[in-house]
Parts: C-alpha cells; structure tokens; sequence
C-alpha cells in the first residue's frame, strides 16, 4: 500500500503541486479564521443563578433564597457539584457541569428548575441567569473620563449609551458598569412635618407611586384623521415630585413639598472605581461562551470609535472644549499578541535552526531544500485540522506546534537521505524514477513505524480530563497533527520533490542565473510577507533581511544546479563523526561492563533527584535503623506525626530528612554540618540555649517539587486586598485610593485601577469590602537595573571593563522583586493582601470560589465555630515553610442592627408585623418605589427620612408607625433595638456552610506546601491543638488539585503507553530483547531529563510530564532505527569469532549514526529558540522543552551507545554458547564475515 502511494505521487507530479498549492491556500485561510487566545479556556462550565433581593441581610438572602434556589436545583441532569454565596442584597448559585455537557443545554436545564423555584421565592426576587459567559470572560475594562463631568453625567453616559452599544457588538454577552453615581430622585421625609400634617410614611408612598404613569385611550378619529390618545403623568423633574399630591385638606392640597425635601442625588452604591486615586467611572466587557477573544475586542474597539464621535462634550470656564472619551486600562489582546508574537519568532527560529543543523549534516542543498519544504507544509496541515476540529491557537496549541517540529523535519530526513544514497551509490542501470522509488519505499514502511510509536507516547495526554485535559489536550492534538502531517508528506511530496530536484541539471550558466534571479526576487517578497505576518510589522519594516533571504535563495539555486552526489560516506561531516564514533565505540564493546556503569550511574542520579534519596534508599535505611536502640523523645514523637504514647525507637539515619545546614556558634563563627536524621526538639532548645543558630537549612535530594503548570506572566498583577467586615464603602474608598496611589510610586508600574466591591455582573459576587486593583507593568526594558557586587567590582577600569562585558555589574530587577516592593508600599493595618495575576485570579476564583492559588474549606453547620477553626487554621499554617499571604475567612464581624419586634406591645396598639417592618424598610433604608422614564434613560424614585433623623440608635427609635387608630406612635413603643455581629456573606456547598482559608505560594511547589500544611494540621488535631467539633470537617481545593488529579491518571496512563510501545516493539523484532534494550535507553534519557530539570530548579508539572512523552519518543525512534539495521545485518551473515560480532555492530553503527545524530541534533537546536526566549508564554513552554533537550543530550551521549552495546553482548554470549555446545574454541581468530546466501 505504502510503495503503491509512493509509486503513484511520482507518476502523477501534477495532482501532487496542486494538492500543494491546496493546502497552503487552506492552510493560509485556517490560520487566519482560527480563534486567537493567550491560554485555552479551562474554566468549567459553570452556570450562575443571580437573585436580587436589594437591602436585605446575608442571612435573610440565605435562608429565603439561596437555600431554596440551591435544594431546586440539586439533581439537575450532568451537574458536578453547586456552590453558593448570600451576599448583601443579592444570592448567588454556582451550578458546575461535568465537561461533556453542552454549555447552552446546561442553561436550559438551569432555567426549568429555577422557573420551579420561582414558587419558594419572596415576592418580588426574580432569579436569573448570569451572562453565557465563562472564568475568562473579561476581555476588556475601561473607563469613562472628561474634565468638568461629574461622577453621575459619566455614570449616566456608560448606563444609558455605552453599555447598550458596546452590548450589541456580535460576541459580546454583556457589558457591566462600576463606578460613579447612579441619579436617583430623593424624597427625604422629615417626621415632624409628617406629624403635624397628619400624614403617614406610607401615604407619601401610594401617593408618589400613583403619580408616576402614562396610559392610552385607543384612538379618537376627527373629520376622517385618526389622533392616537395618550395621558402623560410620568414624573420629568424634582419639581414634579414636589408637586405630588398626598392629601387635600379643606380645600388645600397637601404636597409632598410640604412634608419632604425633595432633589437629585446618589443611588445607594455596593461598589466604586478608583483611577490613580481618584474615583472613576467605567465597565468591563463580558465575551460570550465560544468566542474569539482577539476579533470580538476588536469590534469592541471600532465601536467606541463610532461612538466617541458622538459623546457628549462641555466648554470649561477657560474656554477649552472638554469631550468625553473611553480608556481602556485592561485589554487580554495585548496578552494574546504578545504570546502569539512569542511562538510565532520561536517557530521561525526553530524551523531556521533545524534548517542550518540539516544543511550541515547533509552539506547538500538540494537534499536540504527537500527536507525544509515539509515544515511550512506540515504547519498549513496542522492548522487546516485544527479549524476543522475547532481548536484554538493558543499557548499551549503552539507550543505543541513547536515541539514537533524536531519531529517533522525527522520524517523528511529519513526519507532524502536514503534516496540521496540510492542515487549516489545505486545501480547505474537503474533510471532515476527507478532509484528514487526503492529508495522511498525502502524507508517508507519504517517511517510509519517509528511515527506510531511516537503518536502511541501521547496517548496520555487525550486521556487527561478537567482543566487538565482542557489545557493539555489542545497541545496533544496539535503535535499529532504536525507529526500526522509529516508522514504524510514525507511518503507523497518528499519522493516527488526528489525526484524534480535530484537530476542531473544540463542548464547554461545564463539560464542558471535567469531562474535564480526570478526565484530570489520571488523569494524577497514571500519573505516580506512572513516578517509581517510574524513580526506584526508594517509594509516598511523588514525589507533588508528579505533582500538577504532572497539572495540566499538565489545563490543556493546557484549552488544546486553544481552540486554531485557523492556517497555519504565521503560526506566531510559523515568522515568526522566516524573518526569519533568507530574508535568509541570499539572502546565500549571491549569494555562493555565499565561502560555500563555510566548509565547506571545517570539512571540512578536520576531517579533520585526525581523521588528523593529517602525513597530510592528507602530499604537502606530501614536496614540500618534496625539497629536503633534510643527512645524517641515525646517532642520528637510529635514532629514524627506519632502518638506520645506509641513506644518507638529514635531512627539512626532519615535520608527523607537528610539536612544540610550552616551554624553560626556564639562567638560568631560558622560552620557546615549535615543533619542524617530530623532534630529531636529538646536538643534543638538545648542549642538555641548555648548560642548556637541556624542559619541556612537546605533539604538534600529531597524529590523534585509537584506543581499545576507554571503562571503563564502576563505583564500585570491583580491586586486583592481584603477589609475586615466591620468597613463602610466610605472607608474602602480611602483605604483603596491610598494603595492605588502607592502602588503607582513604583517606576514599573503603567498604570493602576482598582475596583471594590462589585461591578453589576452576576460573575462578580465581591463584597463592599473587596477590593482589586489591576496593575499593569511597563514593558520589562523599562525596568530598573540593581547593582551586582563582583569579585573585580574595585578593580581599575581598565582592567575590569573586558569582564564586564561577560559580567555585568548590574541586573534588571525581577518580577519577584517588583511584587516584594508593592507588598511593603501597600501594607495597611487590617487589610489582607493578596496579590495573582488577573486570568489566573478568574480561572481560581470561579473554580474553587477562593482569591487564592490554593486553601481550605472547612465544612460545618455554624458560621462563628468555622470561623474560629479557619483563624486557628491561619495561625497555623504561617509556620509551613513557602505559604504565604494566609488569610482565614472572617465571617461573622460585621455589625448588625437588629430590630426586634414585641409582639405583645404590637397587639395594643392594633400594629401588624407587617406594617412595622414597611416603616423599617422605607424610613431607614429607603425603597425604591418605581423608575422615572425620560427618554431613554431610567432613574429610580425613593423615599427614606432625613439623614439627621435615622443617623443613630435614640433617632430610629423615634421613627413613627401609624397604629390602627390613626395616631402614629414610637418605633420604641413596639421594638427593641440591639447592636450584634452577624456574616458579612454566607457560602454553602454540598447543603452545608463552608468557610475558607486561602493562600498562595512562594519559592516552593503546591503539592509540597499542601502536603506539609495537611500533616501540620492533623498533627495539631491529634495534640489538642485545633479542636474540630462532630461534623465538621475540612478539605483543600485550588490549582493542585488539577496536578493531583493528572498525577493519578498519567501514573496509570503512562505504564500503559510504555506497555503499549514495548509491546509494538516486540512484535516489530524477531529478537525478543531487543525492546528491553530500547526501553533501557529511555529510562536513561528520562533520567537526564530529571537531571536537566534539576540543573534548572523547576519543578514537575503536566507541562515537564509532556516534554518526557515527547522524549520517550524521539529516544524510541533512535532505538529502532541503529537496532533495525543491526538485526538486518546478523539475519544475513555468520561469524567465525567475537571481533567478527564487534566489527559488524561498529559497521552497523555506522551505517545508521549520521541520521540519528541528525535526528537528534534537530530536535535537540530545533528546541533551543524555546530556551532563549524570554517574550510573553515562555515561561510556559520552557518546561516542555527541558526535559526533553536534557534527555536527548544523554541520548547523544550515552544512549546511542547503550542499544550497540547491548546488542554485541547478548550476540557474543551467543556466539560463545554456540561455539561451546559445538564443541569448538570459543577464542578463535578473526576472520571475514560470510554473508549467506
């Protein structure tokens, strides 16, 4: 099947550049359609359930609507889990769906049950959904600004134009407004002239209520034209509502001027803006679910433009025209062109790379040309699968594109170099179709094989699930494609492209120099294209290296059409790596055993800076301390997580706790120790108590940290600090204005924003006390530079100005550094910090419900014992080495004013409930009767006391309420009032209240930090010291959980690909332990990636686990390639002694190492743009290509030795049993080798 494509392509040479032309033409159009984002969307699918109860208490939300909507909505079809919130006037359901859930179906399946709901709700709370938007929704915030608009005109602009405009723009699910003043007509009521006029608060009430409407009387047709009728009575001005009638009396009508003080002010705000400490007023743009973030921030941009033109604007009194104008402060596009940007110059540069590393092993142009023609190829292929299967071009999707690429040019290699041997040394009564076609479907069938093991060694990653498999599974899918796309091209356009540029070219030197010159020219304007493309250029820019590129082109034609085809063997290169490789090799077959131990030795070092010394030595170390004989100290039993009463003895040797420490003695001089075994705490007192300090303390080996993926930077943070709950808006104000304007004195800090409380969106539940601060960072150019103390810092300059040059006597300053510096500047008394980054922060906050990377949830029935169990908790977990900004959930400070009605002392007066807690609600809180209509714009109309008459406890109990005999009396007459702390919100999961302990990391991994934190807190349950009351209970949540996760399923997905591959190897070769020898090499290679991984401080993530899949099979392919051509050899010859074994395994090598090296080296420098970028996601991509480039140098090293190796000592002990059972001398004399017949 393989020959018969092969042979087909060749004969139909057409057919074959069309589909070309095809697919770069798709390829083009998918690449320019493909939705664009920074990272894939990971957040779950999540519908969010928002019910406005305006005024009303956390816990009056809770127990009458969120407790109902949460009990109607369990048992919803593909629902994973429900979390709820009770807030300040509002309730809050989170309902999670399983990922296979269609999100649109999600919403309908939410929408019956909370339509059921409706019936258990009070009157008037609606539930609705939340906007059909996901975590990374928030695509895009600005703010409305002009000199001379006061906060209320640009509030009213961004509610009544703005929003309803920027709505409409396509892929926008909703626009949400923060900040400023909403007008709202104000009726403060004074009591005294109530009194006197003998009017109650609710006749000011019905009477404004009724005076507020328009109606229609059909029609009335006059001398044969018809006039529609219309009443108008809807209130225009504050004049119109002091003209309201509430009563006449005699003849003279009682007005609402009369008893009120009517005019125009602010609505009751939860939520406010601040621009470089100043209030603002602005919104945020919602994406819907499914769009593409770059194209629909885009329309959004050209419609503020269309917009602009028509805002309002006012002349200033110096006479300057003042315009209103939208700024944007947060724009994800800048991260998504930034990133692309990234992996657009690491593709170029990767592909640039394999190109040199190609061309200088080959050192044949033609040859070169051919195997470079795959990888534009296969990248339009790749994109082409990616529009039809609807993945994005994100990070991850790219990275993958980038990693294969080593692989892609691999195929092409294999295939031009074995039918660049068929022409150079075939047989000359072949025809050059001839030679071409047996050297292709020589290699074909091969090609296939080795790229199934290699898309076999990704299986895992299909398999992923969560956000896990969400952020995985586009890069699998992109790498399968490419690879895919390879092969593919490798069996169909490589032979032809052979073909065309392998004859013999009979040219005049003048036609030469013609085509050259047309292709070069060609060649100048292709290239400008694709520096505009990548460089996101103008047409201006990038012309004088396209004129190089087509230079190149034009001479490399030049070159081609002189080229002759040597063997390989003659190849400079080819001559080179044979001086090295012969004698090598040699060396190791005689020395097989001494050789050995250096694989040993890295696969051993490997494993242990992978599990740590204390479980590779695991058995060691019970083998010693079966010696122990010292009792273990109490103290010591409970740093051990042991029971004081449990009789144990004191390990001799720890190697999981082996220390290595620097101690600084009382006199003040230091020195190093190592710590083979953890303290006992009373020797430690006992050193602290003779002077001795400790000063540095380094765990040795102790395993490679475990961690999600590392924080893709994007260039900004996401400042969260968090009030006590006793703070008013007019606090949070200044507290964030004050930070703002701190955070702003730094030199790298652009610009700061900084929201608290919420904006009006069912995705933001924060709390007055919230606050988040956008802070977006100047290009890293910009950054300071720090002094560098050097060894040769106080030389002369002349002599240390050469150093300097190597190093430097300065450094940038880090993010870490930066982020350090606004801690301190923002470190307020009573505000809890938290500083993230802002689509790391969404993707967390609507995951887990934490504004944190990671915390605990601590379940119960009782709102202040889990929040005396989390401020234990949080006092606790300080100690555990690399948490940091540990904040407990302070639920229950906020201060409530509870009115609580005698009934008996209502029952004399004739007084309802009802009616008391009317004259609460309107007096005190003031309700919002109805909405004046004015055009376009809506303007709520309240009424409410005067301030200076509800402004304390001795004033409300003055309030009236009407009884039933028309006096008014006292509210003091029916109630008592009481000061008493109750929650600020009220969360709920799984039916139960839940509070939260959050925290992030620092300069250490999340799995270890959780791991150390949940032994501290089930050490301080068993000792006392954290009480947990009968059904409570606590579990960890956050980002580790996806790592966790992933853990438990590659630990079981990974042995089965390995299985699977050995397997496929087996059956691939007649000698069985031939697979055993390949998977040997592997777990060497993979040990240098462990050991790369070292060298480079990461830590292992998903990421590092995909760049060990990519390892596994690019080591694979070497494997069978160099034991393929062995087995083919010792299938077709005898052997009359051991050197005669030796000598066909060193030709055998020989034969195969130029492309393994090749492919190797490819893969290896292909993947070197990866290290050295330093733009936005790689950060992100450089794990992946760690382990990988760490490995395969062990693999040019070490493991292509290791399979010769193998090999010649298994064939020798052979041989020797051989000649043994044969009854011949098994040191016989070389001689030649006998091919059989």
């Amino acid at each position: 099947m393989i020959d018969g494509l092969i042979r087909w392509c060749l004969k139909h040479a057409f057919l074959v550049v069309l589909a070309v032309v095809a697919i770069m033409t798709v390829g083009y159009y998918a690449m320019m359609n493909t939705r664009v984002d920074a990272i894939p969307d990971i957040g779950e699918k999540q519908v969010i359930v928002f019910a406005d109860w305006p005024g009303r208490s956390p816990q009056d939300v809770d127990n009458q609507v969120t407790y109902p909507l949460t009990t109607s909505l369990t048992g919803t079809p593909g629902v994973k889990s429900i979390r709820s919130m009770s807030g300040f006037g509002f309730a809050m359901v989170f309902v999670i769906f399983k990922d296979n859930v269609d999100y649109y179906w999600a919403r309908s399946r939410v929408l019956e049950r909370i339509n059921v709901a409706q019936q258990r709700l009070p009157v008037g709370v609606t539930p609705v959904l939340g906007p059909d938007a996901t975590a990374l929704g928030q695509v895009f915030w600005y703010t409305v600004e002009a000199e001379g608009f006061d906060l209320a005109e640009l509030r009213s602009i961004q509610d009544w134009y703005l929003r309803y405009q920027l709505n409409s723009v396509e892929g926008v699910s909703e626009v949400a407004s923060i900040g400023g003043h909403v007008k709202q007509y104000q009726i403060d009521v004074h009591p005294d002239k109530l009194r006197a006029h003998r009017v109650t608060l609710m006749d000011v009430y019905e009477a404004v209520r009724k005076s507020n409407i328009d109606v229609g009387a059909k029609v009335l047709e006059k001398n044969g034209i018809e006039f529609f009728i219309r009443g108008v009575g809807f209130i225009k001005s504050v004049e119109d509502l002091e003209k309201v009638v509430i009563r006449q009396e005699g003849g003279t009508p009682i007005q609402v001027k009369h008893v009120a003080t009517v005019n125009l002010g602010p609505e009751f705000r939860r939520g406010a803006l601040d621009k470089a400490g100043v209030e603002a007023v602005g919104g945020v743009v919602l994406m819907r679910y499914g769009e593409n973030p770059q194209h629909v921030v885009e329309r959004v941009k050209e419609k503020s433009k269309q917009l602009e033109l028509g805002l309002p604007q006012k002349t200033l009194a110096d006479g300057r025209v003042s315009k209103v104008k939208i700024v944007s402060f947060y724009d994800r596009t800048d991260i998504v062109k930034e990133t692309v940007n990234t992996l657009q110059e690491a593709l170029l540069e990767e592909a640039l790379m394999a190109s040199i590393v190609i061309f200088i092993f080959l050192l044949h142009v033609r040859s070169t040309v051919s195997v470079l023609i795959t990888l534009p190829l296969s990248v339009g292929l790749c994109f082409i699968m990616m529009y039809f299967f609807g993945v994005d071009a994100n990070i991850m999707s790219l990275a993958g594109l980038a990693i294969a690429i080593g692989d892609v040019g691999d195929m092409g290699i294999i295939m031009t170099e074995n039918i660049y041997r068929h022409i150079a040394v075939g047989d000359k009564g072949k025809s050059h179709f001839q030679k071409v076609f047996d050297g292709a479907s020589e290699v074909g069938g091969a090609i296939v094989t080795a790229v199934s093991n290699t898309l076999v060694s990704f299986i895992p990653v299909f398999f992923l699930t969560g956000q896990e498999g969400l952020l995985f599974r586009p890069l699998a899918f992109t790498k399968t494609f490419a690879i895919g796309g390879s092969v593919i091209l490798a069996l169909t356009v490589v032979p032809l492209v052979c073909f065309l540029l392998f004859r013999p070219v009979k040219w005049s030197k003048r036609t030469v120099w013609i085509i050259a010159g047309a292709l070069g020219l060609v060649s100048v304007f292709a290239a400008h294209a694709v520096f505009m493309w990548a460089m996101s250029g103008g047409h201006y820019s990038g012309w004088p290296m396209s004129i190089v590129v087509g230079v190149i082109v034009a001479l490399a034609i030049v070159r081609m059409t002189r080229e002759r085809f040597l063997p390989l063997e003659a190849n400079p290169v080819s001559r080179g790596i044979a001086r090295v490789y012969t004698p090598t090799l040699r060396w190791i077959l005689a020395h097989k055993k001494t050789y050995l131990i250096v694989p040993v030795t890295i696969l051993f070092t490997g494993l242990t800076i992978w599990l740590g010394i204390g479980t590779v030595l695991a058995p060691v170390g019970w083998a010693i301390n079966l010696f122990a004989r010292e009792k273990a100290s109490p103290e010591l039993k409970l740093t051990m997580s042991l029971k004081a009463t449990n009789d144990v003895a004191r390990p001799l040797v720890e190697f999981d706790q082996m220390r290595w420490q620097r101690v600084k003695r009382a006199d003040g001089s230091t020195h190093r120790r190592i710590e083979w075994r953890r303290p006992d705490p009373k020797e430690r007192a006992a050193e602290v108590a003779g002077g001795i300090e400790v000063v540095l303390d380094k765990k040795i080996l102790s395993g490679i940290g475990r961690e999600f993926m590392p924080p893709l930077d994007e260039g900004s943070f996401l400042y969260m600090p968090s009030l006590l709950p006793q703070a008013g808006l007019g606090p949070a104000l200044e507290v964030s204005a004050r930070q703002d304007m701190a955070i702003a004195s730094v030199p790298e800090v652009e610009s700061v924003v900084g929201k608290l409380g919420r904006a009006e969106s069912a995705l933001d539940p924060a709390p007055i006390g919230m606050m988040e601060s956008i802070i977006i960072l100047k290009p890293e150019s910009q950054w300071r530079h720090k002094p560098v103390k050097r060894v040769f810092s106080d030389w002369p300059g002349w002599l240390k100005k050469p150093l300097m040059w190597v190093w430097a006597e300065h450094r940038q300053i880090t993010k870490n550094e930066i982020l350090t510096e606004l801690q301190e500047k923002t470190a307020i008394p009573g505000v809890l910090p938290t500083f993230l980054q802002p689509i790391q922060t969404r993707l967390i906050m609507l995951q887990t419900g934490f504004r944190a990377m990671m915390g605990v949830k601590i379940f119960g029935s009782d709102l202040k014992e889990i929040e005396r169990i989390g401020l234990e908790m949080e006092q606790m977990l300080k100690q555990v080495p690399g948490a940091t900004d540990i904040v407990a959930d302070r639920i229950v400070g906020k201060p409530y004013l509870e009115f609580e009605i005698d009934r008996d002392r209502i029952a004399r007066y004739g007084v309802s409930v009802r009616d008391v807690q009317d004259v609460i609600e309107i007096a005190i809180g003031g309700m919002n009767i109805m909405e004046s209509v004015e055009g376009r714009e809506r303007y709520p109309i309240r009424v409410r006391y005067l301030r200076e008459f509800r402004e304390d406890i001795p004033e409300l109990e003055k309030i009236l309420v009407p009884s039933s005999t028309g006096a008014q009396i006292p509210l003091a007459q029916v109630l008592t009032i009481k000061s008493v702390l109750g929650p600020q919100e009220i969360k709920g999961e799984r039916g139960l209240l839940v509070g939260y302990v959050t925290m992030n990391t620092r300069d250490r991994d999340e799995v270890s930090v959780v791991e150390d934190a949940e032994a501290l807190l089930q050490g301080a349950v068993r000792d006392g010291r954290l009480k947990l009351p009968p059904g409570y209970y606590w579990e960890w949540s956050g980002q580790f959980e996806n790592q966790v996760r992933a853990t438990k399923r590659m630990s079981i997905l990974v042995p089965i690909t390995m299985f699977i591959m050995f397997v496929m190897l087996y059956l691939g070769f007649k000698r069985w332990w031939i697979a055993p020898i390949i998977f040997f090499s592997i777990l060497v290679a993979a040990a240098g990636g462990f050991i790369m991984l070292a060298l480079w401080g990461l830590n292992l993530s998903i990421a590092v686990w995909v760049g060990f899949l990519v390892l596994f099979g690019v080591v694979d392919d070497d494997g069978v390639i160099i034991s393929t051509y062995l087995e083919g050899i010792f299938d077709k010859a005898t052997f009359h002694s051991v050197q005669d074994v030796r000598e066909a395994v060193v030709q055998a090598g020989l034969k195969r190492i130029r492309p393994s090296l090749m492919t190797i080296s490819t893969t290896i420098f292909g993947l070197m743009p990866i290290f050295w970028a330093t733009g936005r996601g790689s950060d992100v991509m450089k794990p992946m290509a760690i382990p990988s480039v760490g490995g395969m140098v062990v693999s040019v090293l070490v493991t292509i030795f290791i399979a010769p190796c193998l090999f010649c000592a298994v064939e020798e002990w052979k041989w020797r049993r051989a000649q043994r059972l044969a009854g011949a001398p098994t040191n016989a004399a070389t001689t030649p080798i006998d091919a059989k017949p």
